[in-house]
């Protein structure tokens, strides 16, 4: 440098600039990978936290107490629902009540959407429509119900049995038919499933036909918008000659004309299948080269592509999937599982326990045993 009296002046040589230019790629580089080493620890910690196990739990209350015939549970929003023949009600995610209705149902089926609550007296004709508030309305149905369904936006679907001919109907939340479609059982069979669309206008029915002797199962879609009507609703079907989906999974798109999008095939028998709005999940037997576990679990994302698999240990009598976690319960015993098939809880309990389903977070549990609902929370 040049010193002067005041002030000093510096004269960078090339040598002096290429060195100045590497300090700054260096710390341009450094603080790259400070970044992505802060990401790759948030997503470790994140994954951790996904896939701890819990070993215990404490029971952060007892959400009811009674010795009732109500013992059925459906999760709605953040909280729960509890129902049987007589009452339904309303609990939220603290177990706090929230409503309680009367009804008489002889054979309750509780469906759920994003909004409303449909509870269908099956092979009866009362239909009840509630939402976070309480009931909404009420449908009474000129036949016998088979199956039904209640979108996000409440349109009700319901497949009914006459005599010699089924319906499907639809309605809305104030009990007002809005399509009516008979079918002849000799032509169209039997329906015994019915799925509605979140929208309320796409709807598909499963049919059984007795074809001679020959047995198949049909498929068809309905298209209740603007564009259905000029195609008389139908909107396409598919035929399954002598097969019943006991060997493989079949995934539809709705986009446009129903399409086979996914096809999977199931070389051993199927145990158990269930479904929740974002993913579905079977338990099969074992394949030859799988040892873990007596049976092994399959979780898929509703496009049908594989998300999860693990062996699942021991036995169980019933299987449910909701808010992602696949839940297996014995009289003493309950397993869940991630939707990446991670055994996360796996406990005997004193007491029989009912049914047990996740509540608003990740360690939250409602679980109903023979004598009351309690809110738990995973430790």
């Amino acid at each position: 440098g040049i010193q002067m009296k005041d002030f000093s002046i510096y004269v960078n040589s090339a040598e002096k600039l290429e060195q100045i230019k590497n300090k700054k790629r260096f710390y341009r580089k450094y603080r790259i990978f400070l970044g992505i080493l802060a990401v790759v620890v948030l997503c470790g910690a994140m994954t951790a936290y996904h896939y701890r196990e819990f070993h215990s739990f404490e029971r952060v209350k007892t959400v009811i107490e009674e010795n009732s015939s109500e013992q059925n549970i459906e999760i709605y929003k953040d909280g729960v629902l509890k129902y049987g023949e007589n009452q339904i009600a309303y609990y939220d995610k603290n177990g706090d009540g929230v409503w309680s209705k009367t009804y008489s149902i002889s054979k309750p089926q509780v469906k759920t959407s994003k909004n409303y609550i449909l509870a269908a007296d099956l092979q009866g004709r009362n239909l009840y429509i509630y939402d976070n508030e309480g009931e909404v309305g009420a449908i009474t149905t000129s036949y016998d119900i088979l199956d039904a369904e209640i979108s996000d936006q409440g349109v009700v679907a319901v497949a009914l049995s006459a005599k010699n001919t089924n319906y499907i109907e639809l309605y809305n939340t104030d009990g007002d038919k809005l399509v009516s479609i008979q079918m002849s059982i000799s032509e169209n069979g039997y329906p015994f499933d019915i799925a509605l669309s979140p929208n309320g206008q796409i709807l598909c029915a499963s049919f059984f036909i007795v074809d001679g002797v020959e047995m198949k199962n049909r498929l068809t879609f309905y298209d209740f918008s603007e564009e259905g009507e000029k195609t008389e609703n139908i909107l396409g079907g598919y035929d399954f000659n002598n097969t019943f989906g006991d060997d493989k999974i079949s995934v539809y798109s709705i986009m446009g004309k129903p399409r086979l999008q996914k096809e999977i095939e199931v070389n051993s028998s199927i145990k158990s299948i269930a479904f929740d709005d974002g993913h579905f999940a079977i338990v099969r037997g074992h394949y030859s080269d799988e040892k873990e576990g007596n049976y092994t679990l399959e979780v898929f994302s509703k496009n049908g592509n594989m998300v999860g698999k693990s062996g699942v240990k021991g036995d169980y009598t019933t299987m449910r999937i909701r808010r992602g976690k696949v839940i297996f319960i014995s009289p003493y015993h309950c397993s869940v599982y991630t939707s990446s098939g991670s055994n996360i809880f796996d406990y005997n309990f004193k007491k029989h326990v009912l049914q047990m389903l996740p509540g608003a977070d990740s360690q939250s549990y409602f679980i109903e045993y023979d004598d009351r609902l309690d809110l738990i929370k995973l430790k």
